[in-house]
């Protein structure tokens, strides 16, 4: 296996990634556990696509040419050289697993070639072993990769690219791995139930760095501040964040005093501006746009409710646990979310938040309407919830066990 003093590759769709401060934080943490990793992206960030913590990473950056529209002829060049040397280490192999890919449905010629780029890549660096993030297109290239090398890997799987991919795609990607991590149980009991074979699939929650999430909240807030409900999110279907919209609706109804902050982008973004309008709520409903972590633990630090009404979307999509509900969670702010998927993995109703039917506006709102009429209730729920964070979804605890597992442990 991979001793100690050998890198670990680290495979990604884009590197860094705004909306995969997740993995940031795990490449972070392992770094300061003492894993020394050379990170591979297959794309390179657009500018609404950076994560400035990235700066912060030591590890070496590599991204592979890509067959996109930029510099898409000289990155064949580069692409096709680099092939023809992998082809003339191993002739028969390489024709084999060429001619297996492009007998299947719908082959990406871009990825096949950059598997191969790949594997050129982690033999010059000396790479024995390379972890993907995500059982879509990163796992895909490092299945490639492996039977186009021998060299082992293994792969996260999340939310999307588990219930948007075929599952015997999916069981094909877990065979070839050494192993597999997933971010939830739900996720966890899914995979084990589509693989036929032995490749153990591990329990890995993502981890919060809670040294950077302190709840100093409303330490310098004025009395007659309203009480303020928050939300962060892509702005897409899985979210549920017509259904917040509409509950808000409700609760002005009721007389109700409150502001609700959404913080997010995405491409429901019209489509949410000109609900607020429809539903007359301009006045207590604001769209932030996007916010770096730092900012949005100071918005945490003016924050009564969270709230997070996430769906299972039309094409299966769904949320694994959202980041954003341990983030204020470890705020010690009073979640609500809804009973789906692994959320119920972390909140516990009316023990660590509350939680309600998905896509029901009306149960929404009677859940956000009474942690703000009932002070008790918020104060109970708020009891519970650092203790919860430090015992299962600690940054520290979680990443040693992912870095125990590349080692070999």
């Amino acid at each position: 296996m991979v001793s100690n003093k050998q890198k670990i590759g680290y495979l990604l769709k884009v590197y860094p990634r705004l909306s995969e401060t997740f993995i940031m934080n795990e490449v972070l943490e392992l770094e300061r556990q003492g894993l020394a990793l050379h990170i591979f992206s297959l794309r390179f960030p657009q500018n609404e696509e950076f994560n400035p913590t990235g700066s912060k990473v030591q590890a070496d950056v590599t991204y592979l040419p890509s067959l996109k529209p930029t510099l898409k002829f000289i990155n064949y060049l580069i692409l096709s050289w680099a092939n023809l040397q992998l082809f003339s280490q191993n002739p028969w192999r390489y024709l084999k697993v060429r001619h297996n890919y492009f007998s299947q449905p719908e082959p990406r010629k871009n990825l096949f070639l950059q598997a191969g780029y790949l594997v050129l890549e982690l033999q010059k660096h000396g790479i024995k072993h390379l972890h993907a993030h995500f059982a879509n297109v990163p796992a895909n290239v490092a299945e490639l990769m492996h039977r186009l090398s021998g060299i082992t890997y293994s792969f996260t799987a999340h939310a999307k690219d588990i219930y948007l991919t075929e599952s015997e795609v999916l069981n094909q990607r877990i065979k070839q791995a050494k192993f597999v991590l997933t971010c939830t149980a739900y996720n966890q009991k899914y995979l084990q139930g589509i693989s036929t074979n032995d490749t153990p699939i591990y329990l890995s929650y993502h981890g919060l760095d809670l040294t950077r999430f302190q709840p100093d909240r409303l330490s310098d807030r004025l009395p007659s501040t309203n009480p303020v409900i928050l939300s962060v999110g892509r702005f897409c279907e899985k979210k549920g964040f017509p259904y917040l919209l509409k509950a808000c609706q409700l609760l002005k109804q009721k007389g109700l005093v409150f502001d609700c902050k959404i913080v997010g982008y995405g491409p429901l973004q019209t489509e949410m501006e000109q609900l607020i309008e429809e539903l007359d709520i301009k006045d207590v409903v604001f769209l932030l746009g996007k916010m770096m972590q730092d900012d949005l633990i100071e918005l945490y630090r003016q924050t009564d409710i969270f709230a997070l009404p996430c769906i299972i979307s039309e094409d299966g999509d769904r949320d694994g646990i959202p980041n954003v509900l341990l983030e204020a969670m470890a705020m010690e702010i009073p979640v609500v979310s809804t009973h789906i998927s692994g959320i119920v993995e972390l909140i516990e109703d009316r023990e660590t938040g509350i939680l309600v039917p998905p896509k029901n506006a009306e149960s929404l709102a009677e859940a956000l309407a009474e942690l703000i009429t009932n002070p008790q209730l918020s104060q109970q729920i708020k009891l519970g919830l650092r203790s919860k964070i430090f015992q299962q979804f600690s940054l520290e605890f979680n990443v040693k066990q992912v870095k125990d597992l590349l080692l070999g442990n």
